[in-house]
């Protein structure tokens, strides 16, 4: 169909915005809870000892690494759930579920294996042995839980595409309550159980992902409005025409998520070139983006996922600027206040990282002008992230992989390198090439969108 000028400049409307908030928000306090289950294991952990906590830290570098290709391979459960439901096909969505069940299944085997090895690839990659024993010790049980998060992943993704997202939060808060209650009793042995330490903080992990297994299939039977008779109907015989159709979307994804995750990797060795205070400053910018990312971006992007998906089921294009524009509006909206007060008080933001005195003093001048180049780059962040998941939502992935990989690694990488370390940049330059990357992405992004729309 040919659109208008007209059409193409459709803005934000207030049923729009609503319609993408009432996903969002919700979706945004359940994934505050995904942090949460962190930073509550890195607290207790810290508490055994600096080497425990080091240990965990490599466990958790490499167990996330097998989770990031799980979210990415089901990350389709999304787009086809909102796509089937856009058409009125409701019927599909349990086929689609059960398809990436399958999937699910089929990750959990090679991740499991994978991670059962842990201590000696760690030994392999030339780790301090005591840190590579405690960090297999910490695997021996966390690696249990790969199945049922990938599992849950598959239900979430599906109740996102659904509107279901109180539901995940409901799920995600569960699991942190249960979490922490078995952190404190399996670590430092309190109500009567064994003190295990690292050990304890998997195993609890183990107990909680079951837990909220447990909890959703019963949500899933008595309460949600979904038939789980329909979704485990004959679960033992894959539809492979709808399986391939998932493998063919998750692939690109996974790549797209790998290459980003692994140029921020790059970005933190590079940062070590150039000293301590460098890769402290690196690392509070990155905590800082990592936690907004995950909160705010993460939530309106998965629902303008759902609303580019339900209006491609639909075969009405015309709506699609309407969602995309109104997704970009409450993201400047959410990202702006923080830009203001990231920007205006980089010092303060220094000082709730590292406290006052010395050490923030040695810091604040390298750390307070990152914090500012931190502020442009999650406005830039947050315009990708809402354009890439615009166009997961129309099945469009292998184009936006390729783009990732070439403005990232091919442009960003490279001009981070030569402002940081042919001028006196340092970490500075590092970001300002993050920055360029990052920009040249979001844009490319919306070049393709138009294109892809106006077909």
């Amino acid at each position: 169909m040919k659109l208008t000028s007209s059409t193409l400049s459709k803005g934000p409307e207030i049923s729009e915005l609503r319609a993408i908030l009432n996903i969002s928000l919700p979706l945004a306090f359940g994934y505050l809870a995904s942090v949460a289950v962190g930073f509550t294991d890195s607290l207790m952990l810290g508490r055994v000892g600096p080497e425990v906590l080091g240990a965990a830290g490599l466990t958790v570098s490499v167990y996330f690494i097998i989770l990031t290709i799980g979210v990415g391979s089901l990350f389709p459960v999304i787009v086809l759930v909102a796509q089937a439901r856009g058409a009125g096909r409701s019927r599909t969505v349990p086929i689609i579920i059960r398809q990436g069940l399958w999937i699910a299944g089929i990750l959990s085997i090679p991740g499991c294996a994978i991670l059962w090895n842990l201590e000696e690839i760690l030994l392999a990659t030339g780790q301090v042995p005591e840190l590579a024993r405690m960090a297999g010790h910490y695997m021996d049980y966390l690696l249990w839980t790969v199945p049922f998060f990938l599992v849950i992943t598959v239900f979430t993704h599906a109740f996102i595409a659904m509107g279901w997202s109180r539901m995940i939060a409901f799920l995600s808060w569960f699991w942190v309550g249960v979490n922490i209650i078995l952190d404190y009793a399996l670590i430092f042995g309190k109500f009567g159980a064994p003190a295990m330490g690292i050990a304890g903080a998997g195993l609890a992990s183990v107990i909680a992902s079951i837990a909220c297994f447990t909890l959703l299939l019963a949500l899933i039977t008595f309460h949600l409005p979904l038939d789980g008779g329909m979704v485990f109907h004959r679960l033992w015989r894959p539809n492979r025409t709808m399986l391939a159709r998932l493998a063919r979307l998750g692939w690109p994804k996974t790549l797209e998520l790998l290459m980003k995750n692994g140029f921020f990797s790059v970005m933190a060795l590079l940062a070590g070139r150039f000293g301590t205070q460098a890769v402290a400053a690196h690392t509070i910018a990155f905590q800082i983006v990592t936690l907004i990312s995950a909160v705010v971006s993460t939530a309106l992007a998965h629902a303008v996922t759902t609303r580019i998906g339900m209006t491609k089921g639909r075969k009405d294009h015309t709506p699609m600027w309407r969602v995309l524009n109104s997704g970009l509006l409450l993201s400047f909206s959410f990202m702006l206040p923080l830009v203001v007060v990231l920007g205006a008080s980089p010092s303060w933001v220094v000082m709730l990282f590292v406290g006052a005195g010395p050490k923030a003093e040695s810091l604040l001048p390298v750390a307070a002008p990152l914090i500012v180049l931190v502020a442009f780059f999650m406005l830039a962040d947050g315009l990708r992230m809402i354009a890439s998941q615009a166009l997961n939502g129309l099945s469009d992935m292998k184009a936006p992989a390729l783009i990732v990989t070439v403005s990232y690694w091919g442009i960003g990488l490279p001009s981070g390198v030569i402002l940081g370390f042919a001028t006196e940049l340092g970490v500075l330059g590092l970001w300002c090439g993050l920055i360029v990357g990052v920009t040249i992405t979001a844009a490319l992004y919306l070049a393709r969108f138009r294109w892809l729309v106006s077909r």
